[in-house]
């Protein structure tokens, strides 16, 4: 299943899922549009291998920045801080990312995410327009920002979480899951 974000110049594609692969891993495909990228982050239950298949892709794992080429890979570690991004203005760069083991929240929170923004839900940069899709966002995610945005997010986390055990959101998550089950005939889990 692609997932295609038109606000920030972005793709992923699901190749393989927690269902598909029996909890072993996720793969993605993403395709990241010139200047494309993500702010450090990081996951407490997967590490994360990156390789560029076309062009260049920005690496940052802590301090250390890596400029990867097609066949060569890197590895944030989970609890590691890390993000990657295109450095080239006007080439985009196509790499696959596997998460070990699979996380089926991240790929829940990824649907939930392209959903929002083909229904206008989010702002230019991708972000929800309401806090409360925010919030399930982050708890799914497994995703954490260093600092004090980090803090915010655990409060966001546990909102999050509460949110769906009563049934807020829940409905919408569902609607995305299963367009994304459309899409093809990649497994998602509910």
């Amino acid at each position: 299943m692609t997932f295609d974000n038109p606000l920030i110049k972005d793709r992923i594609t699901f190749l393989q899922t927690a269902v598909s692969t029996g909890g072993a891993r996720t793969v993605l495909r993403i395709e990241l549009a010139p200047g494309g990228g993500n702010e450090q982050h990081w996951h407490q239950d997967f590490d994360e291998t990156f390789m560029p298949t076309e062009g260049t892709l920005g690496i940052q794992v802590g301090d250390r920045t890596l400029m990867l080429q097609p066949g060569e890979s890197a590895t944030a570690p989970r609890r590691k801080p890390h993000r990657f991004f295109n450095p080239s203005t006007t080439d985009p760069v196509t790499f696959t990312v596997e998460l070990h083991p699979a996380s089926p929240g991240f790929e829940r929170c990824l649907a939930y995410a392209y959903g929002l923004a083909e229904e206008g839900r989010t702002t230019s940069k991708g972000m929800p327009k309401n806090p409360a899709d925010l919030a399930v966002m982050v708890h799914l995610g497994d995703t954490f920002m260093p600092g004090i945005m980090g803090g915010v997010m655990q409060l966001m986390r546990r909102w999050g979480a509460r949110l769906l055990r009563r049934g807020h959101c829940r409905t919408r998550l569902m609607r995305y899951i299963a367009k994304a089950r459309d899409r093809r005939d990649v497994a998602l889990a509910a």
